[in-house]
């Protein structure tokens, strides 16, 4: 009778709700990732958002759904923060927990720079890709992550081209996007291959899975930070993951006026200093109104392309096609490039032809493009800067009245032909590229990737029709 009445005290303490005599190790990492959020908060870290159930309308092939978005929980008001998230809060090649890790990455990416001597890849956008990759996949590795719920909640994340079958990849075929599968093909082979060069990985190497998961996250989730105010002028803005799942459910917005941009600040807490990455309100903004993420610089047949959707509106038009003028350099102190930079002409992008719905060509490009042509004819004049209305006016006025009418009136046709010559060679290649028992098949198909697919060529198919029409109006 002692010894049961002994069993009897024991077993109480060793069940109660505060234990895990089942599994004390998954206790123990829970415990472990309260503790590591308790002192973010106790760091400065504020989400001022809750979540809303929205209607959105039916568009792009999609039908009409319900959808969660993320809301203001209170008034902010101007310049005050919607997010305040500190940097050890923030998943990136600086803060990953993996020390060896980040010591081989740094000196791969940045110090030896074998990226570029090895692959000859010199882009921005790949050492960001891979800055990001591997420390992702590092955390979904690691039982212990503090990011365990996040990781949970991406694992099923894909890109919407890399998903797509034999059948659905002849619809991109012809399109501005015709690239897109290749491209995401080898983001993931990049990130498979370089990893041989970390002994990181070494016992265990980066599976294709991984890549694919890394890639995905990266392409969705990623977001541009801006650096500190007083650094902008020597360091580019990076791209950065934020592992709250709180974030998961905010929509994205084509305009970067709507959807806020994140950038580091240095507060001070008393007498500490702490690395915030914050994202601030532009003006005073109601409780209850919806915050939105910029998804970069894409177009709808780009967004389609990455994320499976596209924008009612969009102000990064359709199309892709660079020319790169004669005068133009990629290095930033080449003699006349500093021309170029005055007028924002600072990277080829500008140089795209991009196209709205109605045919109509972005304005960076019309500025830009009539420049170049005044710096490579030479007429150019540093008086052109107080004509920057002027410069993104299209369509052009059927007269000018200032004496330097002809060499603008030229300037004008150039453009025009531009235009004019690209628009036709997309439509002309987008009707050759389709055949009309697919177009059949997909016109009238059910599947919902088929419908977003067909509603991509659609699109194109209009803006660049329209773009013919509004280039064969313009009398020069």
């Amino acid at each position: 009778m002692m010894w049961i009445f002994l069993v009897l005290l024991v077993l109480p303490s060793g069940l109660s709700s505060d234990s895990c005599p089942a599994n004390g190790q998954a206790c123990n990492q829970s415990a472990k990732r309260k503790a590591f959020w308790k002192s973010m908060r106790q760091e400065g870290l504020e989400l001022k958002l809750r979540r809303k159930t929205v209607e959105e309308k039916a568009f792009g092939g999609q039908p009409a759904h319900n959808r969660t978005a993320m809301v203001l929980s209170d008034d902010v008001f101007y310049g005050r923060a919607i997010m305040k998230i500190p940097r050890q809060a923030v998943l990136t090649l600086e803060t990953t927990r993996e020390e060896k890790l980040r010591k081989e990455l740094t000196g791969f990416l940045f110090e030896k720079r074998k990226l570029e001597m090895l692959y000859n890849i010199s882009s921005e956008d790949y050492t960001h890709l891979l800055s990001l990759a591997y420390p992702l996949i590092a955390e979904r590795r690691n039982p212990e992550s503090v990011f365990h719920e996040w990781l949970k909640a991406t694992e099923n994340a894909s890109v919407f081209a890399l998903q797509l079958t034999h059948r659905q990849k002849k619809v991109l075929t012809g399109t501005t996007v015709e690239d897109a599968i290749q491209e995401m093909a080898y983001r993931k082979h990049l990130i498979l291959d370089t990893a041989s060069n970390l002994t990181f990985f070494k016992k265990k190497s980066v599976t294709q899975a991984e890549a694919v998961w890394a890639l995905a996250v990266i392409m969705r989730h990623g977001r541009v930070v801006h650096p500190y105010q007083d650094q902008r002028d020597v360091r580019n803005p990076r791209m950065y993951i934020f592992p709250l799942p709180e974030l998961l459910d905010v929509a994205m917005h084509a305009s970067p006026g709507v959807a806020i941009s994140f950038q580091e600040e240095v507060i001070i807490d008393g007498k500490r200093e702490q690395d915030v990455v914050v994202q601030i309100a532009r003006r005073d903004m109601p409780k209850g109104e919806e915050i939105f993420v910029w998804p970069g610089r894409l177009s709808n047949s780009e967004m389609i392309a990455r994320h499976g959707f596209s924008f009612r509106e969009n102000p990064i038009g359709i199309g892709r096609n660079v020319s790169q003028p004669p005068s133009w350099s990629e290095n930033k102190n080449a003699k006349g490039r500093k021309e170029y930079d005055l007028y924002n002409c600072s990277s080829l992008e500008a140089f795209e032809m991009r196209f709205s719905a109605e045919g109509y060509p972005m304005r960076n490009f019309v500025r830009c493009y009539r420049v170049s042509w005044f710096i490579t004819n030479g007429w150019y004049s540093p008086a052109l800067k107080s004509r920057m209305r002027e410069l993104n006016k299209w369509p052009p006025p059927e007269k000018y009245t200032k004496s330097d009418w002809l060499s603008w009136t030229q300037a004008d046709a150039e453009v025009n032909r531009a235009i004019l010559e690209y628009c036709q060679s997309m439509k002309q290649q987008l009707k050759d590229t389709m055949d009309s028992d697919t177009a059949e098949d997909f016109r009238h198909s059910k599947d919902p990737v088929d419908r977003v697919l067909w509603h991509m060529r659609s699109e194109e198919s209009r803006t660049f029709k329209n773009c013919i029409a509004v280039a064969k109006k313009i009398k020069m």
